[in-house]
């Protein structure tokens, strides 16, 4: 299988520097058109099948890989965002003084941490590699499936493939609108770009 995986374009948040995770979010007019162009950059590929998180930023970007391709975009919960909890709408520094002790729990224990009510990062990465095997078992090994989600599930893909684990995995570079490509080879997973915007 080759697997490409896309993140949407960029968000237009009603506040600037806050956390939204899971919930929905428009895209800006910038996002839009980087969208658009992602999807033109997946033009040429023969594709066979196309799934995307549920979210409306998620979905917009699976329309443009989409594109004439007589087939359905494929809607994976799995692939959600991470569920920021009770940190959703607050920046911060917002959360430092109103939730004292989280972003710094948070970053001690994220595999585990969950007491903002929301995900570890440890639970996002099992729900997205499950997504990523219920895909994998619908495909034959020569199929090739684009992946339309978001950063953290992104990043717990490509973390998976390369064998790396929490911190480091957070600091893999996946901007908005940009392609990885992981491609199976001799039944394992091998990395063959990631955060890219223009395909070789």
């Amino acid at each position: 299988m080759r697997l490409f995986l896309i993140r949407h374009g960029a968000v237009a948040p009603e506040r600037h520097g806050s956390f939204y995770g899971g919930t929905e979010v428009r895209l800006s007019p910038e996002g839009e058109k980087e969208a658009i162009e992602a999807g033109l950059q997946m033009r040429p590929e023969e594709l066979q099948g196309v799934y995307a998180s549920p979210l409306s930023r998620a979905q917009f970007g699976a329309k443009q890989v989409l594109g004439g391709r007589k087939m359905e975009i494929q809607t994976e919960p799995g692939l959600a965002e991470i569920d920021r909890g009770r940190w959703f709408g607050h920046t911060p520094d917002e959360i430092h003084e109103k939730y004292p002790g989280d972003l710094q729990a948070h970053a001690e224990d994220p595999w585990e941490w969950r007491e903002h009510g929301g995900e570890s990062l440890g639970d996002l990465r099992t729900r997205v590699l499950e997504a990523l095997q219920r895909i994998r078992a619908a495909h034959l090994d020569s199929d090739a499936v684009a992946i339309v989600s978001h950063m953290f599930p992104t990043r717990a893909i490509v973390a998976d493939a390369l064998g790396m684990d929490l911190p480091a995995w957070t600091q893999l570079e996946i901007p908005t609108a940009s392609i990885s490509l992981i491609e199976d080879v001799a039944g394992a997973p091998e990395v063959r770009f990631v955060g890219q915007h223009r395909l070789q």
